[in-house]
């Protein structure tokens, strides 16, 4: 398993899911935020992104974050812990995130919780 705080140092995750309806894999280079063991992902334009309708159908997913590539499954969460677990990562990660967080964009407090298999 690699250090998932060393790969918190990189900015972006090349997130791969397999489409909800063709079946196909699209590739989308995202934020992310690792912590507790977990990869975290989250949409500040909200449910209606197709990746997150993709993750929410098949939520098997490739990683590559950096130089490494790794498998997971993703949770679907929107429980109380998203704005004091997942969102303050984000927030200390990302000076932009407190920025959408100012503007409003962050209404839908949503994340994936990606345990990573390999």
């Amino acid at each position: 398993m690699p250090d998932l705080q060393a790969l918190n140092r990189e900015s972006l995750v090349h997130l791969t899911v397999r489409g909800r309806k063709s079946g196909k894999p699209h590739t989308v280079k995202i934020w992310f935020a690792a912590g507790n063991g977990k990869i975290y992902v989250t949409s500040a334009r909200g449910v209606d992104a197709d990746w997150v309708k993709n993750l929410r159908k098949n939520p098997d997913t490739t990683l590559r974050i950096g130089s490494t590539t790794l498998q997971g499954t993703a949770i679907w969460r929107e429980d109380a812990g998203i704005r004091t677990e997942v969102l303050s990562l984000f927030l200390r990660k990302y000076f932009l995130a407190k920025v959408f967080k100012w503007i409003g964009w962050y209404k839908q407090e949503f994340a994936f919780e990606i345990t990573p298999t390999s």
